[in-house]
């Protein structure tokens, strides 16, 4: 279990951007970014960028999925007040996790793309908080988020 979407989907707003399909890592529950002319790329390490999205399928044999990953598209999830619940393949795992602080993305080598705790962070720059924990399952290594209205924020 990489991400689990626990909020109905009927309830959200979903994107299919555009990507690389040569260059991107389609893995759902982790977050990429769109730039200027809307395309969802990776993170590059210790480059945090504004314009975070959850990708939410992946390249797979599902014939659903593997036709848009052949048209150079991917599902992202770009709605606040979703809940979702991820493994640490998705989050970084920190002793600093608890119920209400915020998450970005990570740029670090490692953990591209994977949620991680704002007060974690050590690379400078503008990161968007684009969730809040909600519960952390620390026996099991399970965090459950809820997606936030995108807030910039400056490290220093």
């Amino acid at each position: 279990m990489s991400l689990e979407i626990l909020t109905p989907l009927s309830k959200g707003h979903r994107v299919s951007r555009k990507i690389d399909s040569a260059n991107f890592t389609a893995v759902p529950g982790i977050w990429g970014y769109v730039d200027t002319n809307g395309t969802l790329n990776n993170f590059v390490v210790n480059t945090p960028q504004l314009g975070s999205r959850m990708v939410i399928s992946n390249a797979s044999t599902n014939e659903y999925e593997s036709h848009d990953i052949e048209v150079n598209r991917i599902s992202t999830l770009e709605s606040p007040g979703f809940r979702c619940k991820v493994d640490t393949d998705c989050y970084v795992d920190s002793v600093n996790v608890a119920v209400g602080l915020p998450l970005v993305a990570s740029v670090d080598t490692g953990n591209i793309g994977k949620l991680a705790v704002l007060a974690d962070i050590t690379k400078t720059g503008d990161y968007e908080i684009v969730a809040r924990v909600e519960e952390f399952d620390a026996t099991n290594n399970l965090l459950t988020f809820l997606t936030v209205s995108p807030t910039t924020v400056a490290k220093s």
